[in-house]
């Protein structure tokens, strides 16, 4: 099974610092506003890739984000499951499920043993693809999941939010010991647009009908488009966007241009900045 992951993250127009993180293979990366960051690899084992949205403060957030997405996406985590083409649900399911508590349980430790950390957390949404193509999408928070279904967008993750407002119902951390119930849903994972995972700063600064048409076109540089259209909103929060999309074979292509493997990352410049 052969992925393409871009992905793109910004601090928005109004905050001073990303407390945004992507996570894969136990790498955590973010930036102010960095460029376009483009990988093409084959699954070979069972790969955890996720968008984590901090909070809690400027350096609360950026820690929790990160602790976050090093835990959940530990290359080690899915060892059992080496030489497995097609993963057990059910096992899965829960080692996702002791992992996903394992990273609240490891952000409020460190929450509690250093004072300017107290009640940080995070949202994080994800997904593990596994060497046949399926995929496993999970959530806690309102950090998001989309899929192309047709002709319309679709949202894979449940928002855990109060009905109404922003508060959150659940998340990883926050000072709060709860036993987590994330939601899970499971698919083949897509060809182009895939899937695409995202913080709030891309859903509450942008009109969903546009996420929509930005999805459904062809030949464009969606998580760009899609970075712009949030700023474009305003951007009053951190915004970050991942999309995950299954490839053709190397040998099944009719152009095949040089691709970066799964130890190599090609960090592509977007052609127009947006103001800091």
């Amino acid at each position: 099974m052969r992925i393409r992951v871009s992905a793109i993250t910004h601090r928005g127009l109004e905050r001073s610092g990303n407390e945004d993180c992507i996570g894969w293979n136990g790498w955590s990366m973010r930036g102010p506003q960095p460029g376009l960051l483009v990988s093409e690899f084959e699954i070979t084992a069972p790969t955890a890739i996720v968008v984590c949205d901090g909070m809690g403060g400027h350096e609360g957030g950026e820690e929790a984000s990160r602790l976050a997405c090093e835990i959940i996406t530990d290359p080690e985590a899915f060892t059992g499951f080496d030489g497995v083409a097609v993963l057990d649900r059910g096992a899965v399911l829960d080692q996702l499920g002791t992992m996903l508590q394992n990273a609240s349980d490891a952000i409020n430790d460190v929450g509690d043993a250093r004072p300017e950390l107290a009640g940080m957390g995070c949202t994080v949404v994800g997904v593990v693809i596994d060497p046949a193509g399926h995929s496993v999408v999970f959530n806690v928070g309102d950090s998001r999941c989309y899929q192309v279904d047709g002709r319309y967008l679709t949202q894979l993750s449940v928002d855990h939010r109060q009905a109404g407002s922003n508060v959150l119902q659940q998340a990883l951390g926050g000072g709060k010991r709860l036993i987590l119930e994330p939601d899970f849903f499971e698919s083949p994972l897509p060809q182009s647009p895939g899937l695409l995972l995202c913080t709030d700063g891309l859903d509450d600064y942008s009109d969903p009908h546009d996420v929509e048409r930005l999805a459904l076109a062809t030949g464009t540089d969606l998580v760009t488009e899609l970075r712009n259209l949030a700023l474009a909103g305003g951007g009053g929060d951190n915004v970050t966007v991942v999309q995950i999309e299954a490839v053709a074979p190397l040998d099944h292509r009719a152009d095949t241009a040089p691709t970066s493997d799964a130890n190599e990352i090609n960090a592509n410049k977007v052609g127009t900045a947006w103001p800091m």
